[in-house]
């Protein structure tokens, strides 16, 4: 089986300095400053419990605490050339970064795949997880919440239309937003014909998305909104470079809860500490999926992505078994039993 290598979270230079064998020796403030000069580090090992054998291993690249956006491109590029001689070096063919998006330009991202790397980015398991979190919160909530108003922003896009079908079933209230309104058009009587949802068609966001029980974010809202107390926000685009519209998404402490991801239990037959990071354990996840199951790998290489995939891969969650806890913001975690006794306080 192939090996992967998981990419840490770029937010623990304590964990890197603790993984050197010189550095953790140095006063914490000198080996900050020999960081720089690491292109990439092994933190830790991914093993299978019962053959010990070995599946992969987790990296910092301390490059990415320090100013990694200022770097000019020369430096960056020798960087991502560094990281691709030790994955080839260490017989790794693939890496598996939920943020890559983030830290890497499409160019970088092309150059690992020059050197035999595929790179993933464990989308196809954030809105596989996203959407069982919906299910699981219109559960917890149907008593206290008899009418679900909901708006998905760029329902026009195969994002945005996994979520209409997969919602239509369950409101009795849509917004969509989208570019193009003739495709719009089409799914709306799409919508009505099959489910009987009858969809309300709008181009701007405080109409879409503002106000909502539950509003989904296919691509990025340029504009700001508002939302009521004890709603539900899913931001459920791909991780992009330069993520500076999260700055305006409504605030989690005024009572929105803001979703990125699902947190599934972390796998049992897998000999590592579960990571506190929902990025982590999905880069795991995602690593462990594409490199063991076949099935896997051919459905997330399909050229578009559909619901029926994201069903598919859901089906597997059954049979692994992985058990849905909770749900993930920029890394932390939080459990359907804390959401329950907050939100019903």
């Amino acid at each position: 089986m192939e090996l992967f290598a998981v990419i840490n979270k770029p937010d623990n230079e304590k964990r890197a300095i603790n993984s050197h064998p010189l550095l953790r020796r140095l006063p914490e403030d000198t080996a900050k400053l020999c960081l720089p000069f690491i292109s990439v580090l092994k933190t830790g090992s991914i093993l299978d419990k019962e053959s010990n054998e070995n599946l992969g291993c987790l990296l910092d690249v301390p490059r990415f605490f320090l100013d990694w956006d200022k770097l000019d491109r020369r430096k960056r590029i020798k960087t991502v050339g560094k990281i691709a001689q030790y994955l080839k070096k260490s017989d790794i063919t693939v890496l598996s970064f939920p943020l890559v998006n983030l830290y890497f330009t499409a160019e970088e991202t092309k150059l690992l795949e020059e050197h035999g790397i595929a790179v993933l980015d464990g989308y196809c398991h954030r809105l596989a997880g996203m959407l069982l979190v919906l299910k699981q919160l219109l559960s917890i909530m149907s008593k206290d919440v008899p009418c679900f108003e909901t708006g998905i922003w760029g329902a026009d896009t195969d994002i945005g239309r996994i979520w209409v079908e997969a919602m239509a079933e369950d409101v009795n209230n849509m917004c969509i937003d989208g570019r193009d309104y003739r495709e719009l058009e089409q799914l709306a009587e799409h919508m009505l014909r099959t489910t009987g949802l009858a969809c309300q068609i709008t181009d701007r966001a405080d109409v879409c998305v503002g106000n909502k029980n539950i509003a989904v974010l296919a691509r990025p809202a340029e504009e700001s909104f508002s939302m009521p107390r004890r709603s539900f926000l899913f931001h459920s685009y791909e991780y992009q470079y330069n993520m500076q519209h999260l700055l305006h998404v409504p605030d989690q402490l005024q009572g929105v809860y803001n979703i990125d991801m699902g947190w599934l239990g972390f796998p049992h037959d897998i000999d590592i500490i579960p990571p506190q990071d929902t990025y982590d354990e999905l880069g795991i996840l995602e690593g462990l999926f594409y490199t063991a199951s076949r099935v896997y790998r051919e459905n997330i290489h399909k050229s578009r992505l559909t619901f029926s995939q994201i069903k598919r891969l859901q089906s597997i969650y059954d049979i692994y078994p992985l058990k849905l806890m909770g749900f993930g913001w920029l890394g932390r975690k939080t459990s359907f039993d804390r959401f329950r006794r907050k939100y019903f306080e």
